[in-house]
């Protein structure tokens, strides 16, 4: 199964999660319950969109592992983490990794 197909299929058992990224939570853990937007694999690189304002750009992305509350994808060479606030102040986010996993979890 390709990184996309198992993206794909633990969203759509799943329906969404909370994103741990590699320095830690996006927001309250568990709070916010992030919707697959779109995803695009192209050579190493794996595009990650979350409800239309987040966006996970993956380098050289070695695995994607799911389980059944969670989805990791790590370790990778690179990330690059857009985020859009959700609030009416519309502020931006960009943080860069060269290391660690990023995960996705479900408390249901």
């Amino acid at each position: 199964m390709s990184f996309t197909e198992t993206v794909q299929t633990w969203f759509n058992d799943e329906g969404g999660g909370s994103l741990l990224l590699p320095d830690g939570w996006y927001g309250r853990p568990y709070d916010n319950q992030h919707a697959l937007t779109s995803i695009e694999e192209s050579g190493e690189t794996l595009t990650v969109v979350l409800d239309q304002k987040l966006t996970l750009c993956f380098e050289g992305l070695k695995s994607v592992k799911m389980q059944k509350r969670e989805l990791t994808l790590g370790p990778f060479k690179k990330l690059r983490f857009l985020g859009e606030s959700f609030g009416a102040d519309g502020n931006r986010c960009i943080k860069e990794y060269q290391t660690g996993d990023a995960k996705i979890l479900t408390v249901s």
